[in-house]
């Protein structure tokens, strides 16, 4: 579903037809291996659908439909190169639809096609892999939200005032309105019907935890997070919601707390796209507990993407943790309350460092148990990201 239908829970087909004019091959084509002929006949005007979702398993969807000659005539002389891997939009995909069936690509960033499946790349001239990374952006740019400030949103959101939220992973939308709230804002369902749906986003029973949204009010669609428990004081009768829940954009924070909550932000990330390079600017204590957050939201996606160094072994052992996982959170000392778990506030000058998380894992017909994480970060500069290197399971 894209920006246009999300209240609808539609998915809207864009259609392109771009005249480009195709460019030379580069100069070192001659290394490369040449194409199988998966195109067809010259003349066949194949049809390519861009599309972008937050997961491989996200529901809501944006998708545009290419249909150019100029491409089609690129793709039917383009050489594919052997590529075990490649850096690619995890969101997009690309699907070309030919007469004998449909095949699936990775976009690169360089505007090259990646296919997983045969370990190739598929060369593009300059012109048309930049068309192709720019129609993304694009896309990308209308299918998440805003990454708007708390101080901005509130000036949008004001108290009373009344908007959709629209889960990031389902598309299922519903109204509220924004009944207090300084750090964040505390909101109700408007109705019974809202109450069924955001009750349905949480698979018919109320959590804690953290959900991707999109915030439309007016022209605007923000990025934000909201969680799934009603608390705290009502104000609707008959909307069937007892108390409120909470929505955190950027940089908000909780009740308890001064420090803005670290799978808020994550999630508020995610809903706006972005969350590549929050990683990438995140501080290693920030990391941890995003990892815990990722287990305990039973997240993939972000969990490959704070995992990219991590031994495969031990990814494959967090994986198969995740699965039978009901709970996992991160064991704050008493005496401890309010202060974080590890300081990593003279890092300035370091390369590497350690993390320690105590955390409790509650595992499906297991007793809750305790346990500890030591999360092992380097980084190549002190201007490069943080990124984690093992972790220690005690």
């Amino acid at each position: 579903m894209n920006r246009i239908g999300k209240q609808a829970a539609a998915v809207i087909t864009l259609v392109l037809i771009a005249l480009l004019t195709v460019q030379p091959h580069s100069a070192h084509a001659q290394a490369l291996i040449q194409k199988p002929n998966f195109m067809g006949e010259k003349n066949q005007q194949n049809t390519i659908i861009m599309t972008v979702r937050s997961g491989q398993h996200a529901a809501f969807i944006s998708d545009l439909q290419i249909e150019s000659r100029e491409i089609n005539a690129a793709l039917l002389e383009a050489k594919h190169m052997p590529a075990a891997e490649a850096v690619y939009f995890p969101d997009i995909d690309i699907a070309l639809r030919l007469a004998d069936g449909t095949k699936h690509f990775r976009l690169e960033h360089s505007g090259n096609l990646w296919n997983e499946t045969t370990a190739t790349t598929t060369i593009l001239p300059k012109k048309i892999s930049g068309k192709l990374v720019g129609l993304a952006e694009a896309l990308r740019t209308q299918h998440y939200g805003k990454l708007l400030s708390w101080q901005q949103a509130t000036q949008i959101l004001p108290n009373k005032s009344k908007f959709s939220v629209t889960e990031l992973e389902t598309g299922l939308s519903f109204h509220v309105q924004r009944r207090a709230g300084s750090d964040h804002a505390d909101v109700q369902p408007l109705t019974k019907e809202d109450t069924r749906i955001m009750k349905q986003i949480y698979n018919g029973k109320w959590s804690w935890r953290r959900k991707a949204v999109l915030i439309h009010s007016g022209d605007d669609w923000i990025a934000a997070s909201m969680n799934g428990m009603p608390h705290g004081g009502d104000g609707i009768p008959k909307n069937g919601f007892s108390g409120h829940f909470c929505i955190h954009f950027l940089g908000s924070s909780t009740h308890k707390s001064d420090s803005p909550d670290p799978a808020h932000q994550m999630m508020v990330h995610k809903a706006a796209g972005q969350i590549k390079r929050y990683f990438d600017s995140a501080a290693p204590l920030v990391m941890a507990k995003s990892f815990v957050e990722a287990l305990y939201h039973k997240d993939e996606e972000l969990l490959l993407e704070l995992t990219k160094e991590l031994p495969k072994e031990k990814l494959a052992s967090f994986m198969k943790l995740m699965e039978s996982l009901v709970s996992i959170r991160e064991q704050t000392p008493a005496k401890a309350k309010g202060k974080a778990s590890s300081d990593d506030s003279n890092l300035d000058e370091a390369l590497t460092t350690e993390i320690k998380l105590p955390v409790s894992i509650h595992q499906l017909n297991e007793p809750r148990r305790n346990s500890s994480y030591t999360f092992l970060f380097k980084r190549e500069s002190i201007g490069s990201p943080w990124r984690i290197q093992d972790i220690l399971v005690n």
